[in-house]
C-alpha cells in the first residue's frame, strides 16, 4: 500500500490555518470542506470521532510504569535487537537536523527514542516518549497509530494531528513488516517541532524500516540454523517415533524420516513439507489469514521446547507410534515399552529382592490420592515408576503430562506449567497456550527435576496445590484444575530447604509419601533382564536377523559401575546393536568409548579416578566464575549430576 498523497506542497504545509478551520468545522457540525485535507487524513479523522478520542489531548494516562515497560521490551526483545544498528545511528544524525527517532511496538507503544537531545526534552511534553501509546484510538491522527492503522508509511504535519496538544509538531512513519510472513511488527517514526519538517524524513523512516527488516532476517536464518543445529540428533536418532521439529511461529522446519508412517498411522494429516523461509524473502503480498499451523494439530502433550539460554527457539514434537494391538504367542519376546503403554507395573523389568520391594511398594502408593515424591539418581528409571502409578492410580483415565523442570528459565518454565496469553513474554507461542497443569487436569501432572524449580514459581505453584485452581500468564481469570500430582527429584530436598533453596511449605505438600529408586548398580542381578528386554524390543522395532547376548557379555556388564544407571544402560545395548552385524553379540561389539571409560573393579584405583574427578570439576567451575550452568555444558553432564558430584566430593558451591 502507498502512501495517499505527498505531503509537499499540500494545504497541510502550504495553507495550514486550512487544516485547523477545516478540523474545527468537523468537530463542530460533523462535515469537512471538500477537498481541504489529504483522503488519509480525513479517513483517521473520522475514525478518531467514531472512537471518541479526545480532541484536546493525546492521552497520556496509557503510559506505562518502568516494570510495565520492561515487560514490554522483553516481548519485543528481536525486534529490538534487529533496531539496534538503526537506532544507534539515528543518535548522531538526527542531532543536526533537531529530529528525533523512535521504534514502535506492533500495539503503537513507543520503546525506544533516540536523536536531538533538546527535542528528546521537548517530547516528554506531548509524552512522546518510552512507554507512551501512539495508537490512533489513544493519541488521535499522527504518523505512528496512522501508519500502523493503514499499514503504509505516513506524514502527518502540524494542524493535521487530531489531537490539539500536538499540533505543534510533523511525524513521519513507516511500519516493519516480519520478512518472512509480513506480519506487522512495529514502525519507525521520526518526529520534530514543525518547522523541522523535510523531504526526506519519510524517505529516512522507509529507509529505517526496511534496514530493520533485513537484520531480522538474517537474525530469523541464524536462529533457525541454531535450532536445526541443537536437534540434529534427535532428528536423526534411531526409533520409531515421529520427530517434528517447529520454529516459534509453528512453523515447520524439519521432520524426521519416520513422520510420514506414523501420523499416517495416527489419522494426522497435516503437510510434511518443510517451510523454506528464503522463498518468502521480498515478498510485496501482504499475508491474509493464516491456515491453522501444523503445530496447534499435534496433541500439546507430545510438544516440548527447545531451550537455549534460557529461552525457547523453537519446539520439537515427538508422536509416539500407535499400539499393536497383537496377542501374545507362547515363546514371543517381551513386549516394547510402546507396546506395554498400558501395563502398568509389568513394564517395569526386574526381579532383585530391592527392586522388587520398591514395586511393591510403588503399588500400594498408586491407589493412595496423594502427592509422591519419587527420589533417585538421573536415569534410574523416575518416569516409568511415574506412568506406571499413574496407569493403576485413581487418575488412570485422564492424561499423564511430564515436564521437566531442569534447563528452563523462570518464564519460560512459567509458560510450560501456567500456560500464556499471546506475547506474554519472550519466547511464547504465537496464539497463546495451554499449560501442562491444565492439561493435567483429571489426570497426572508428573514433574521432573522440581529441585531445578526457581524459587519464586515455587509460591504460585503451591498456591495451585492448595486452590486447584490456575490463571495463564498474562490473564487474571481463574482455571479450575483437578490432577494428582507426582514429583520427581535427584536432590536431597531437605538440605535444599535448610539452605533457603527450596520452600518448606512446598516440600512437606509435595512428599506425603516419598519412593527412593534404587540405582543399578544396587540390583546387578536385574542388569541381565534389563540388558535383555532392550535388545528384545530393538529386535522388535527393527527386524531383520534377530541378535542376542552371549555370556560373556552379561558377565562383563554386571560388573560396571553405571553411573548413567538404566539410561546409560539402554544407550550401550542400543549402539552395540547397530554397530554390530553379528547375531550373537560379545564384548568385542561393544563401542570403543565403553572399553575407555569402563571403571575396574573397586581397587586403589578408585581413589585415584575420584580424585581426577574431583579436580576437573573443581576447575570447571573455577573456569566459569562459579557459574554451575555453564559449569555443567563444559563438562558435558547435566546441571542436576554436576550438584551430586559437588556433594560427593565435598565440594563449596560459589556463595556457599
Amino acid at each position: 500500500m502507498k502512501p495517499d498523497a505527498p505531503l509537499k506542497g499540500s494545504t497541510a504545509v502550504e495553507h495550514p490555518t486550512r487544516i485547523a478551520h477545516a478540523r474545527e468545522r468537523l468537530l463542530t457540525h460533523g462535515q469537512l470542506p471538500r477537498q481541504t485535507v489529504r483522503s488519509v487524513i480525513e479517513a483517521s479523522w473520522q475514525r478518531c470521532l467514531s472512537g471518541q478520542v479526545n480532541p484536546l489531548l493525546a492521552n497520556s494516562a496509557h503510559e506505562l510504569n518502568d516494570e510495565q515497560l520492561q515487560t514490554h521490551l522483553r516481548r519485543n526483545k528481536e525486534l529490538l535487537s534487529a533496531s539496534e544498528i538503526i537506532m544507534r545511528e539515528a543518535k548522531e544524525m538526527l542531532a543536526e537536523s533537531n529530529t528525533i527517532m523512535h521504534l514502535v511496538a506492533p500495539d503503537g507503544l513507543i520503546m525506544r527514542s533516540e536523536g536531538d537531545p533538546a527535542t528528546l526534552a521537548l517530547a516528554h511534553n506531548v509524552s512522546l516518549i518510552p512507554g507512551a501509546n501512539w495508537q490512533e484510538q489513544a493519541a488521535g491522527t499522527n504518523a505512528i497509530g496512522t501508519a500502523l492503522r493503514i499499514g503504509a508509511p505516513v506524514q502527518v504535519h502540524a494542524f493535521e494531528h487530531f489531537c490539539e496538544n500536538i499540533n505543534q509538531w510533523t511525524c513521519s512513519a513507516a511500519v516493519i513488516r516480519d520478512p518472512f510472513d509480513n506480519h506487522l511488527l512495529g514502525a519507525v517514526n521520526i518526529s520534530g517541532l514543525k518547522n523541522t519538517l523535510h523531504d526526506y524524513c519519510l524517505a529516512l523512516a522507509v529507509s529505517g524500516a526496511r534496514r530493520i527488516e533485513g537484520q531480522l532476517a538474517q537474525l530469523k536464518l541464524a536462529k533457525r540454523d541454531l535450532l536445526l543445529g541443537l536437534t540434529i540428533a534427535r532428528l536423526s536418532a534411531a526409533g520409531t517415533d515421529a520427530v517434528l521439529l517447529f520454529d516459534m511461529q509453528g512453523k515447520l522446519v524439519r521432520t524426521n524420516a519416520q513422520a510420514q508412517k506414523v501420523l499416517a498411522a495416527r489419522g494426522i494429516r497435516i503437510n510434511l513439507t518443510p517451510y523454506n523461509p528464503i522463498l518468502t524473502l521480498n515478498t510485496d503480498a501482504i499475508s491474509g489469514a493464516d491456515p491453522e499451523p501444523t503445530l496447534q494439530q499435534i496433541d500439546k502433550t507430545w510438544i516440548e521446547p527447545v531451550p537455549y539460554q534460557g529461552e525457547a527457539i523453537g519446539y520439537l514434537a515427538v508422536v509416539p507410534m500407535p499400539q499393536r494391538q497383537s496377542p501374545n504367542r507362547a515363546g514371543s519376546t517381551p513386549p516394547s515399552t510402546a507396546m506395554a503403554k498400558s501395563a502398568g507395573f509389568s513394564r517395569l523389568v526386574g526381579s532383585s529382592p530391592l527392586f522388587a520391594k520398591t514395586v511393591k511398594q510403588a503399588r500400594r502408593l498408586a491407589k493412595a490420592p496423594i502427592p509422591i515424591l519419587l527420589q533417585g539418581e538421573t536415569g534410574v528409571g523416575k518416569e516409568l515408576f511415574a506412568s506406571a502409578i499413574h496407569d493403576e492410580g485413581p487418575t488412570r483415565e485422564g492424561k499423564f503430562i511430564a515436564l521437566n523442570c531442569g534447563g528452563l528459565s523462570r518464564d519460560l518454565l512459567a509458560g510450560e506449567l501456567f500456560g500464556h496469553v499471546d506475547g506474554a513474554f519472550t519466547g511464547a507461542r504465537r496464539g497463546g497456550m495451554t499449560g501442562k497443569i491444565e492439561a493435567a487436569s483429571g489426570g497426572t501432572l508428573f514433574l521432573d527435576e522440581i529441585g531445578e524449580m526457581p524459587l519464586d514459581l515455587q509460591p504460585m505453584f503451591l498456591r495451585v496445590l492448595q486452590e486447584m485452581e490456575i490463571c495463564r500468564i498474562g490473564e487474571t481469570q481463574p482455571r479450575k484444575v483437578n490432577f494428582r500430582l507426582i514429583a520427581a527429584t535427584n536432590r536431597d530436598l531437605t538440605r535444599e530447604v535448610a539452605e533457603g533453596r527450596f520452600r518448606m511449605d512446598l516440600f512437606y505438600r509435595i512428599s506425603s509419601m516419598v519412593l527412593t529408586i534404587p540405582p543399578l548398580r544396587e540390583r546387578r542381578e536385574d542388569i541381565p533382564l534389563l540388558a535383555e528386554h532392550m535388545l528384545a524390543h530393538l529386535n522388535e522395532q527393527h527386524g531383520g536377523e534377530r541378535k542376542t547376548l552371549g555370556k560373556p557379555l552379561l558377565e562383563l556388564l554386571a560388573t560396571r559401575p553405571w553411573a548413567g544407571n538404566i539410561r546409560e544402560l539402554s544407550n550401550l545395548i542400543t549402539a552395540t546393536f547397530f554397530l554390530s552385524d553379528n547375531e550373537e553379540l560379545t564384548p568385542r561389539d561393544l563401542p570403543d568409548d565403553f572399553h575407555k571409560t569402563a571403571t575396574p573393579s573397586p581397587s586403589q584405583n578408585d581413589n585415584a579416578l575420584d580424585m581426577a574427578e574431583k579436580d576437573v570439576i573443581a576447575q570447571a567451575v573455577r573456569e566459569q566464575g562459579g557459574n554451575l550452568t555453564r559449569a555443567a555444558k563444559q563438562l558435558n553432564i547435566a546441571k542436576s549430576t554436576l550438584y551430586i558430584k559437588l556433594r560427593k566430593y565435598g565440594l563449596q558451591r560459589p556463595g556457599s
